[in-house]
């Protein structure tokens, strides 16, 4: 019998892997090059300009966010308080601490919720000048009211209105004690104007 010694393809794969594991660790392997790049004066005055922009936005932003109030209150010698405002649109909280502020100096604040399609019936009272209207956005315009105790703040808020044009807040002041909110419908300015003839 004649034995035949032929190589299975598992034995010339081994054969071959063996063979490129010793060539290779004759070449040894060539490192990449590392590219370094030169800190130039240019790119260090850059990176420290972003730096300084950075440190001077993180500084300015609490100033920016809620550093100044939104309202500001002040009382005179002879009694009276003069409050100031530059939004008629006050979040609640601010709404609130002015509320105690001026409770405290004998003012009334009337925060108004007339229903859905209605506003309050105007006059309320005498006004003092200017009424302030907020349609759609910030009114962003300083004013002043000098109030005296017994006097009243009013601010009214109505619900908007589902697929319409809805009734603009407002905020004004009262010479005296504010009358009750009487809802009345809302049809555009006309029934405003309306509800001011009427009394």
């Amino acid at each position: 019998m004649s034995t035949r010694t032929t190589k299975t393809f598992e034995d010339r794969l081994l054969n071959e892997l063996q063979r490129e594991i010793a060539l290779r660790a004759e070449d040894p392997p060539v490192p990449e090059p590392v590219i370094r790049r030169t800190i130039t004066t240019r790119r260090a005055l850059v990176a420290l300009a972003a730096c300084v922009a950075a440190v001077g936005g993180v500084v300015a932003l609490p100033a920016s966010t809620g550093g100044a109030q939104a309202y500001a209150v002040e009382r005179h010698e002879d009694g009276s308080v003069t409050v100031s405002m530059e939004e008629i649109l006050l979040s609640e909280g601010d709404k609130e601490e002015l509320t105690e502020r001026l409770r405290a100096e004998g003012i009334t604040v009337s925060v108004d919720k007339p229903r859905s399609g209605y506003v309050c019936a105007q006059p309320r009272g005498e006004m003092y000048p200017p009424r302030w209207v907020v349609a759609s956005g910030d009114v962003v315009v300083e004013h002043e009211f000098t109030l005296r105790s017994g006097d009243s703040l009013v601010f009214e808020q109505p619900e908007p209105v589902k697929g319409r044009i809805s009734p603009a807040g407002s905020m004004y002041a009262v010479k005296g004690a504010v009358e009750p909110c009487e809802e009345v419908p809302w049809d555009g300015q006309r029934a405003f104007d309306e509800s001011l003839e009427s009394k």
